[in-house]
Protein backbone atom coordinates (compact mmCIF):
# COMPACT_ATOMS: atom_id res chain seq x y z
CA UNK A 1 0.00 0.00 0.00
CA UNK A 2 1.66 3.31 -0.84
CA UNK A 3 0.76 6.57 0.87
CA UNK A 4 0.84 10.09 -0.69
CA UNK A 5 3.41 12.44 0.76
CA UNK A 6 0.74 15.05 1.20
CA UNK A 7 -1.81 12.89 3.07
CA UNK A 8 1.67 11.50 5.46
CA UNK A 9 2.45 15.19 6.07
CA UNK A 10 -0.85 16.62 7.12
CA UNK A 11 -1.36 13.48 9.67
CA UNK A 12 1.78 14.24 11.05
CA UNK A 13 1.22 18.07 11.29
CA UNK A 14 -2.36 17.42 12.85
CA UNK A 15 -1.07 14.38 15.31
CA UNK A 16 1.93 17.38 16.20
CA UNK A 17 -0.85 20.09 16.70
CA UNK A 18 -2.99 18.09 18.72
CA UNK A 19 0.30 17.02 21.01
CA UNK A 20 1.08 20.97 21.29
CA UNK A 21 -2.86 21.81 22.12
CA UNK A 22 -2.28 18.83 24.73
CA UNK A 23 0.46 20.41 26.03
CA UNK A 24 -0.76 23.72 26.50
CA UNK A 25 -3.64 22.67 28.04
CA UNK A 26 -2.19 20.98 31.02
CA UNK A 27 0.47 23.63 31.44
CA UNK A 28 -2.94 26.38 31.72
CA UNK A 29 -4.53 23.80 34.19
CA UNK A 30 -7.17 23.47 31.68
CA UNK A 31 -6.92 19.66 31.32
CA UNK A 32 -6.27 17.48 34.54
CA UNK A 33 -4.38 14.37 34.17
CA UNK A 34 -6.28 12.09 36.65
CA UNK A 35 -9.85 13.39 38.60
CA UNK A 36 -9.36 14.65 42.16
CA UNK A 37 -10.41 12.78 44.86
CA UNK A 38 -13.96 14.27 46.33
CA UNK A 39 -14.54 14.94 49.56
CA UNK A 40 -17.96 14.66 51.23
CA UNK A 41 -18.83 17.83 52.34
CA UNK A 42 -20.79 16.68 55.25
CA UNK A 43 -18.16 14.02 57.01
CA UNK A 44 -14.73 15.02 55.15
CA UNK A 45 -14.06 11.42 53.93
CA UNK A 46 -13.62 10.44 50.54
CA UNK A 47 -16.40 9.58 48.31
CA UNK A 48 -15.73 6.91 45.78
CA UNK A 49 -18.74 6.07 44.41
CA UNK A 50 -21.43 8.52 43.34
CA UNK A 51 -22.64 9.76 46.42
CA UNK A 52 -21.34 9.46 50.09
CA UNK A 53 -21.87 6.00 51.51
CA UNK A 54 -21.53 7.29 55.34
CA UNK A 55 -23.78 10.32 55.06
CA UNK A 56 -26.37 8.30 52.46
CA UNK A 57 -27.01 5.62 54.85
Amino acid sequence: MHFDPNITILIAVSCGIGYLMIVAGLQKSALELKRRRRNCPSCGRIIEARVCSACNS
